[in-house]
């Protein structure tokens, strides 16, 4: 019975990160399942969830990369967005190390994928990384937030979570278009950020 509430963990890992915004953090997910599993080797739930969460991330930067190569978006904008790849691809073993930094973190890796994306930079610059960073942070978290659940009983005002969560994701939507009015080739060259005409 733990393999298949892993795949069900593994299926709401994926949808998760798969949401462009507005999806529940995959820390308290994770949390919740250690504490209803506590069979459960926590390298084992880090493992399928950093998979998961990996595979989710992926579909939504391969969406974006779709919306960059429509008609949605202008030709002007979308050379824009291939100056931000182009950097990417040029500093392949610092970005990879940015990426992995930032997977480590517990800020919300949605708006990255989204204007990775869009950007239509190579996404194994950006899997890996974000894999192993995930793997470790998911395991600090299901480890911790089994330990934190046993000793505590924390209560959050469901409606002062909620506001903060619709006004974090909304700044966090307001970042992906800013970053896509950015003109990069501008801002790559001269090191300062002139806003896209």
């Amino acid at each position: 019975m733990p393999e298949f509430s892993l795949l069900l963990l593994a299926g709401g890992v994926f949808v998760l990160n798969a949401m462009p915004a507005f999806a529940p953090p995959t820390w308290m997910l994770l949390a919740f399942y250690a504490l209803q599993q506590p069979g459960t080797a926590p390298l084992a739930i880090a493992g399928v969830a950093a998979v998961a969460a990996t595979c989710g991330r992926l579909m939504l930067a391969r969406s974006a990369q779709r919306i960059s190569a429509s008609r949605w978006m202008r030709p002007a904008m979308r050379a824009n967005m291939h100056e931000v790849a182009d950097a990417i691809k040029g500093h392949e073993r610092a970005s990879t190390l940015a990426f992995l930094a930032f997977a480590i973190s517990p800020l919300p890796s949605n708006v990255l994928f989204l204007a990775y994306g869009l950007a239509r930079a190579p996404l194994r610059l950006l899997a890996w990384p974000f894999f192993v960073g995930r793997f470790i942070s998911y395991t600090v978290a299901v480890i911790g937030g089994a330990y934190a659940g046993r000793q505590l009983e924390l209560q959050l005002s469901g409606l002062a979570g909620g506001i903060y969560f619709v006004v974090s994701q909304c700044l966090l939507l307001l970042g992906v278009w800013l970053f896509t009015r950015v003109n990069w080739r501008q801002a790559l060259r001269s090191r300062w950020l002139r806003w896209w005409q």
